[in-house]
């Protein structure tokens, strides 16, 4: 049985995007909440910190404006990409405000399946699209000498 308001589904007809992870996605880009989350998306793991657009563009495009030299337009791109985080609301024109379509992770890092590490992973910033995402769990993906992958 389907419920449209609260996108409650049975097992047939799965929303294509988590209303959990939208309002956790959704309460990121509005105050400075962080989660570590661990995401299943196309058959890899991705393990990070959720964080909010505001953030994400503002923290990636300073990265970003280091491949410049100072002065001639790093600040420029630093304050562009500010500009597009503060108006970002990383919704399409039919969605309302509270149901995000992107995600955002800082020091993502990149698992297979079996949660082997990618080669030559390193903490990255990471947006993808929530829809894209197959499911999540709290906490993020370490491969300690433990028999537990998932840390906190």
């Amino acid at each position: 049985m389907i419920s449209a308001e609260k996108n409650e589904l049975t097992t047939d007809n799965a929303p294509r995007k988590d209303w959990f992870l939208q309002f956790l996605v959704n309460t990121a880009n509005k105050s400075q909440f962080e989660l570590t989350i661990t995401l299943n998306v196309g058959g890899f793991l991705v393990s990070g910190t959720l964080a909010g657009v505001k953030q994400y563009f503002a923290d990636f495009g300073a990265d970003f404006a280091t491949s410049f030299d100072a002065g001639k337009g790093s600040e420029e791109i630093k304050a562009t990409f500010q500009k597009i985080g503060d108006e970002c609301s990383c919704v399409s024109n039919a969605e309302p405000a509270e149901s995000p379509s992107y995600i955002h992770l800082k020091d993502a890092r990149f698992f297979d399946a079996q949660g082997n590490s990618i080669q030559g992973n390193s903490g990255v910033w990471w947006r993808g699209r929530i829809s894209e995402v197959q499911g999540f769990t709290p906490g993020t993906l370490v491969r300690p000498a433990t028999s537990s992958a998932f840390g906190k």
